[in-house]
């Protein structure tokens, strides 16, 4: 048994994880071939055995304490592992929604569950794993490595030990006066987040149940080209998701009476260096927000453009490590203060929560062979609580884009999370020349 100081984005994950809005990375995979259940389940713990934290749990803790640790077991009692026979589509939505209904727990290892669901076409694989013992890139490096171990594949891993680097302080600080600086005109930009109000996306036919539901957004192979290949010179798939996204909110909110508010939209950023830029399963997803304010007959190439010059910025200052850095004096605190932070939000309002959020895993590393043209479909999602109650995943697997809806049950009814999904599917496709239709004023 090893132990294992819980770095600050583990720390804050932990905290933000609660009953009825579990705090966990969604990860999917949609195949065209049958799986045989034991083989999967040693894939499970061979894929476990390459990743520590992949077989951690939470040490006892007292609300005294200054920091949690995880242990860390030298292999896993029990494979985190459901079947599930789904005779229709319905029956899949309601395995997965159960299946994201908890979050893993954390009192044993592991901390995550693979849901197999067969389909007479074929079986859909369905990862939940806890946040706070890794993010979406971790999700989508431990899937891999139990796909390899189930196709007997080499599952190489980087040379160095994964938890020399679990500290994410190193890779987030500040590396010059010059990245100093910015991160202070940062913070002095934000702060008057508290007075400006932020757009919300409209609710539309939600109830009071706990957690999420799904929608898979398509595209055909002609639109993904188009979506990866001809965006605005000088821009990223990133920028034209981002401002497609507003837009759809935009227009959502003006079909639903709502007065045009400014809007923010978090992104998650990748901390990890290049050279293992997919590797190590843990916690290195900080995050920034970008501010878009809609004007009357915006078309999306005018906002990819405005969305562009915030996401350069932002890269070229490495504002992505600004997170962490907010995060070290709540880092000093104990747990007690620590969890009451989770209501921070609450008690403020909701008006420092931003208005909806987008996680790009960008392109995925090629699967096994033996998975070659049977892998039908991607789902990936971060959560997100109310009164963010709309998040959306992107990744791009074999040159394809697939986009995840994943929804808080109290911001849409299921008809109208299939809409919200159509629209922002319209959206993306139309690009330029979809234009912004001018919110209401009643």
């Amino acid at each position: 048994m090893t132990s294992l100081p819980l770095s600050l984005l583990d720390e804050l994950y932990l905290n933000l994880d609660r009953g009825g809005e579990p705090w966990t990375v969604h990860y999917e995979l949609r195949l065209i071939q049958h799986l045989d259940a034991e083989r999967l389940a040693r894939a499970i713990s061979a894929a476990a055995e390459r990743h520590p934290l992949a077989r951690a749990q939470l040490a006892r803790w007292r609300f005294q304490d200054h920091g949690y640790e995880w242990e860390i077991a030298d292999s896993l009692d029990a494979v985190p592992m459901k079947l599930a026979e789904c005779r229709d589509e319905a029956a899949l939505e309601d395995e997965r929604e159960r299946l994201f209904r908890h979050s893993p727990s954390l009192e044993t290892a592991a901390p995550f569950i693979l849901l197999l669901a067969r389909r007479a076409e074929g079986d859909s694989l369905v990862l939940n794993l806890h946040h706070a013992v890794g993010d979406g890139v971790s999700a989508a490096r431990l899937m891999l490595s139990i796909l390899r171990a189930y196709a007997g594949d080499d599952d190489p891993v980087p040379a160095f030990d994964p938890l020399a680097v679990h500290d994410v302080r190193p890779l987030s600080v500040a590396r010059s006066a010059r990245e100093r600086r910015a991160r202070r005109r940062a913070l002095a930009r934000g702060a008057w987040r508290p007075f400006v109000p932020t757009a919300r996306v409209a609710r539309d036919g939600g109830d009071d149940r706990p957690a999420y539901g799904f929608e898979f957004i398509g595209f055909t192979r002609e639109d993904s080209d188009a979506l990866l290949a001809r965006h605005p010179a000088g821009t990223t798939v990133n920028d034209v998701l981002l401002a497609a996204l507003a837009v759809t909110v935009g227009r959502w909110n003006a079909e639903h009476g709502r007065h045009q508010r400014l809007i923010a939209l978090t992104m998650p950023m990748n901390l990890r260096p290049p050279d293992w830029r997919s590797e190590v399963v843990s916690n290195f997803a900080s995050w920034v927000t970008i501010w878009i304010r809609l004007e009357p007959g915006d078309d999306v190439s005018s906002v990819i453009t405005r969305v562009s010059r915030h996401t350069r910025a932002i890269k070229r200052e490495r504002l992505g490590g600004l997170a962490v850095d907010l995060l070290e004096v709540p880092g000093k605190l104990m747990i007690a203060a620590k969890r009451w932070l989770q209501y921070y939000k609450t008690l403020t309002g909701d008006v420092v929560v931003d208005t909806a959020s987008l996680s790009n895993l960008g392109r995925l590393e090629a699967l096994p062979s033996q998975f070659d043209g049977t892998t039908t479909g991607v789902g990936f999602s971060p959560p997100g609580q109310m009164p963010l109650g709309v998040s959306i995943g992107a990744a791009t697997l074999d040159d394809r884009l697939h986009l995840t809806l994943r929804y808080r049950h109290a911001q849409f009814g299921r008809a109208a999370a299939r809409s919200f999904a159509e629209l922002y599917r319209a959206v993306l496709v139309g690009g330029a020349d979809s234009r912004h239709v001018s919110p209401s004023v009643s």
